[in-house]
């Protein structure tokens, strides 16, 4: 009785691990990947071409310089966070 408590106990402790240890293989996959944007978007900021969005009437529009500069920012933001 005590051994099949104990291969029970075992088997959900293995079973949370693998779970564990899967969150993390994604987390660190998501964070590769949102570097690799970043990077992208930055080169793409720091060649100087003009950049555009749609804004919320679906409208194209040219970021001015406070947004450009607003949005580099928020790029070196998840740089710092996940290109380590």
């Amino acid at each position: 009785l005590d051994k099949e408590l104990e291969a029970k106990k075992k088997q959900t402790q293995d079973a949370e691990a693998a779970k564990r240890k899967a969150a993390e293989e994604q987390a660190a996959k998501a964070k590769i990947e949102n570097c690799v944007r970043a990077k992208q978007a930055k080169a793409t900021f720091d060649s100087g071409t003009r950049v555009t969005r749609f804004n919320a009437a679906g409208e194209r529009e040219v970021m001015d310089d406070a947004a450009r500069a607003e949005e580099l920012k928020r790029i070196q933001g998840i740089m710092a966070r996940d290109c380590k």
